[in-house]
Formats: C-alpha cells, structure tokens, sequence
C-alpha cells in the first residue's frame, strides 16, 4: 500500500509539470524578440527543457497537449489556433518542437547528464525542428500555395540570423537543467544516479580510483542494464576474458559443532550424521575429473571450526601425491593457524578458501560459535603465507544491501584472490529455512556492484547458480568472470559440460591470468 502511494504521488507530480511545461511552451510562443520581419520566439526554449526535464513519455504528453489544444481551437500557436492551422507554413516547425523534445530526451536517457550532452540534446532538437520545419514548409508552399520559395534565401535566414539564436537557446536550456534537475528529482536516487554518478563511478574504477562506500551505495539505484553492462566493462579492463572455474570436493561433512544459521550440515539443526573423511581414492578420482575438464583447481571441503591433526595429516598426504599436479589444489578447513597454512603449501597447496559469510556488523546474526575476527585472521595468515585467497560470502540471509556492500569493501581491504557469491538455499531444519528467495535481479545488482569494489578479482558465483533460469550467464554478463562447477557440498550444481558450452559462447577464456600484475604493466 505504501509503494502504491509513492507511485500515485510521483505521477500525480510528473503530471503536474507536464500541465505546467505545457503552458510554458504555449506562452513560448507569445514572448517573441523581435529580429527583421519574423520575430523569434522562446517556444524551443521549453519545449527542449521539457523534453530534457520530464523524459520521454512526459516531455512527448506535454508537447502532444500543446498541439491537441491548439488544433481544437485554444489560440495558442504564433498565429492563433485551430485545425486549420495546419496550413500555416510554420506548423512544420512545431511537430520539429514535438519530435526533437522526444529525441533530446532519448540521448539524455542514456548517460549521465552532463553539459556536453545536455548542448548536445539541445542541438539535436535543433537539427530536427528545422528539417521537418523546413520540409513541411517547402512542400505546402509548393503543392498548396503554387508559390515554390528560393531554398537560399530559406537557409541564408536560418543560418544567419535563427539558427544562431537558437544555439544560445541550447546553451541555456542546458545550464537551466543541470540547475533545475537535482530540485526536481531530490527524492528520486535513481534519477539521481543517472543524473551525476553511475558513469563518473566507472570511469573512476577504470582509471584506478576506488569507490567510497557512499559512492558505492548510489549504486544501489542505478539502472540495472546500465550497471550491468559498466561492471563487463570493468571486468574486461582488469580481467580481460580471463575465467578461473573449479570444482570441490566434500572431504568431510555432517556433524558440525557450529551455529552458522544457513548450514545444513549443522548437528543443532538436526544433522547428527558425522561423515568420515574420504579415501585416498577418493581423493585422486575427484582430482584426475578435475584434471581431464581442465579445471584450474579442485576444493577440498571439510565441516567443522577446527580439522583434528589425525585428518589433517592424512590430507596432507593427498595433497602432496599430486603437488606436481596441472590443477590447483585448494583447501578449505575451517579456522587455520599460521603453522598448519605452512605446511599445507608445504604439500604442494597453493589456495586457501575462507568465507567471511557476511560483514563484521552482520555476522553475529549468522553465527555465535565463532567471529568474524576469527575469519579474518585465517585469511590474513594464507596470504602472509603466500596462498591465493578466495573469500566471500552468502546473500539472501537476510542482510541488506548495504550489508553486501560493506562485506566486499572487508574483501578488497584484504586482497584476495577470489570472491564467492553465494545466494542462500534454505537447508530444512535451519533458521533460514523459510527465508524469502532473491530475485534474479537483487543477485545480479549485487555482482555488479561487487564488481565496481572489486575489480580485478576473480567473483565467483557459486551456491544457488543451478536455480537460476540460465544456470547464471546474465551474471557472467554482468561483471562475473568464475564459477564453481559441479556439485556442491550438500546440493546439486551445474554440469561442467554446461559451463564450458556457456563460456564459449560467451567468449570467456580458460586461462588463469595474474591481472593485478598485468594491470601494473598497462
């Protein structure tokens, strides 16, 4: 009911300036500056600023009210009103008003506005009031008058004397906008966004800036196919077509001893099934899969806070069977001190993945039975160690944007390798369980703004990819360049057949790339 509101009284506002912009560009019509024999009116003047101001559909209703009103009668064209006004020679230039306000409002939809386009709008206008002006004028004289006109002395006056008038009036229309624009639509972000920042934000990230968490939150409002399209710019900047995809492993799962709220492998919501590690076998089959797709790693998942030393040895030794391997072995074992992350890249491990989950001020609503400082100090010992980290985190949990938003700032702080989005799949018998589903829409918003923070990492859809209409490809189009492939710990995943066939087409390239050193050398 309150969305329903703000929808009335926004169009009951909109249509109120058309009402006005509507009267403004009649008495135009009226305000004329006398130059030779014609005078010269300020019409273009408001039928531009409508077009610029009120958009396309608005700018068009109120320019289309004019000439309805006039043609019924109201006397408010130069020389009066009524149907047969159309014979006039001048009734050319005020469809040129109608269809030039139109177009000036296409080009001012399209980006930010600036003076450059706003001028740019204005001229546009211009060009197309005095072609259709000119046309219909030149052929009523000829066809209905019997008077053909000297097409030079046409163009001489229009260049010398109305056509540089009305360049001025561009100019005007354009400062009166900027001016004008955040008044009328201070209640409205996302016109702001468009107005000011969605492509000074861009353009900050690709010449190297970072965004302020303000800068960053403004996103939240921008056009989604507008964002979309700057987050696969900046990712091929940063990233090229390069695509990092690899696959896990549950290496041990159930039983769990923590509380985290989205886990269904938690034992306190009901999973008392404790899974024994896998067999060596095991290990080097899922390992040989990897290496015949021709993955850039496989993951190596366990449940729990804390691995015992039993299992963490007997892992090691898999690990080190294969540390000659063509794909990347990555771990994933709960909390790590900085001696056990030593002697895993000692076997030949060159990745550690450690989920923050959410950021600081959300993760407690999570989980209690360890904090996210507790994460962070994982994190921060794989990378003092030399390890590629992957770190990021589960939407969908209730956080709100501005929680996403923050938690990807923590990661770029960080300088991790890699960054998982996972979108939450509520496990029966968790808190979450009941938890409303994301649009596809919310998902893809939040991968391209992660792409704006974190530009030349690896973000990696993950969890919940499968449920998604195109297993994920608007996300791969909208900032994306990683993906776990396969299944995943507990759930069903995308097939690797399916994911290379995706990548393909999308023309994406297997090939891991350092693009933080590539990006040095630019």
């Amino acid at each position: 009911m309150k969305v329903s509101r703000l929808r009335s009284k926004d169009r009951i506002k909109k249509l109120t300036l058309t009402a006005m912009f509507t009267a403004l560009i009649a008495v135009g019509a009226f305000i004329k500056i006398p130059i030779m024999t014609v005078p010269f009116t300020m019409q273009f003047l408001f039928a531009n600023l409508a077009g610029i101001l009120l958009g396309v559909k608005y700018g068009s209703l109120a320019l289309a009210l004019y000439l309805v009103l006039g043609l019924a009668g109201v006397p408010i064209f130069t020389g009066g009103g009524g149907i047969g006004y159309v014979l006039q020679p001048t009734f050319g230039y005020l469809i040129g008003f109608a269809a030039g306000a139109v177009i000036a409002a296409l080009i001012c939809s399209k980006g930010r506005y600036s003076y450059p386009r706003l001028i740019a709008a204005g001229v546009v206008n211009l060009i197309v009031v005095y072609a259709l002006g000119m046309i219909y004028f030149s052929l009523l004289m000829k066809f209905y008058f019997g008077k053909p006109q000297d097409a030079g002395y046409v163009l001489v006056n229009l260049c010398l004397i109305f056509l540089p008038m009305d360049i001025i009036w561009c100019i005007v229309s354009a400062v009166v906008a900027k001016r004008i624009l955040p008044v009328l639509y201070k209640n409205d972000p996302a016109k702001m966004l468009r107005i000011s920042d969605l492509y000074a934000s861009k353009c900050k990230v690709l010449n190297g800036g970072r965004l302020t968490e303000k800068e960053v939150r403004r996103l939240k409002y921008a056009p989604l196919g507008a964002l979309c399209q700057a987050a696969d710019d900046i990712r091929r900047r940063f990233m090229k077509d390069s695509f990092d995809l690899c696959s896990i492993i549950n290496a041990k799962n159930g039983g769990c001893g923590e509380d985290c709220k989205f886990c269904a492998q938690a034992a306190c919501y009901g999973c008392k099934d404790k899974g024994a590690l896998i067999s060596k076998e095991e290990y080097d089959g899922a390992y040989r899969a990897a290496e015949k797709e021709g993955l850039n790693a496989l993951g190596s998942v366990t449940a729990g806070k804390v691995l015992p030393e039993k299992d963490m040895q007997i892992l090691s030794d898999y690990y080190s069977a294969h540390r000659d391997g063509a794909v990347e072995r990555c771990v994933s074992h709960g909390l790590l001190t900085k001696e056990r992350i030593e002697k895993l890249k000692e076997c030949g491990v060159t990745r550690l993945h450690n989920n923050l989950e959410a950021c600081a001020e959300y993760f407690p609503k999570l989980c209690t039975t360890h904090t996210h400082t507790q994460k962070l100090e994982t994190v921060r010992a794989a990378k003092a160690a030399g390890l590629k980290v992957c770190s990021g985190g589960i939407i969908g949990a209730g956080e709100s944007m501005n929680d996403r938003i923050r938690l990807a700032l923590e990661l770029r702080e960080e300088g991790v390798f890699s960054v998982p989005v996972n979108v939450l799949m509520p496990g029966k018998g968790t808190p979450l369980e009941n938890a409303k589903p994301l649009s596809y829409d919310e998902i893809r918003r939040t991968v391209a703004i992660f792409r704006f923070i974190l530009p030349d990492v690896y973000i990696r859809p993950a969890a919940g990819r499968r449920e998604l209409p195109d297993n994920g490809e608007k996300l791969f189009k909208g900032g994306a360049n990683a993906a776990i492939t396969g299944d995943f710990l507990t759930v069903k995943g995308v097939a690797v057949s399916d994911d290379r066939e995706m990548l393909k087409r999308l023309g994406f390239a297997l090939k891991e790339v350092d693009c933080r050193r590539e990006r040095n050398d630019d």
